[in-house]
């Protein structure tokens, strides 16, 4: 360790950029864990319980809703939600009716 006299005032600098970095990482990785979870559930529902897509989907965006609510997220998540689950069904429309 280096010894002697040193300039430094503990709790004098200025963390709002790391707090703001702070933040946005645990903000992505809240929505981003939530994401991996909703987009592993449906898949999951549909080859290892035999689901058939519909009902996989709508349980999918029921839980994807009641996670939204109990981890307090913003309207931005619902809306990314719905919008997600209309671009799945109708993918999943045209491959059903392509096989």
């Amino acid at each position: 360790m280096a010894g002697g006299t040193s300039n430094y005032n503990r709790g004098s600098m200025e963390v709002e950029a790391q707090s703001g970095t702070f933040s946005g990482f645990m903000g992505g990785t809240k929505y981003g864990g939530a994401a991996i979870a909703l987009i592993v559930l449906m898949p999951t529902l549909v080859f290892a319980v035999n689901m058939a897509w519909p009902p996989a989907l709508v349980a999918t965006v029921i839980f994807g809703f009641i996670l939204g609510a109990a981890m307090k997220f913003k309207g931005a998540w619902y809306v990314g939600l719905v919008g997600a689950a209309i671009f799945t069904a109708i993918v999943s429309a045209l491959i059903s009716l392509i096989a």
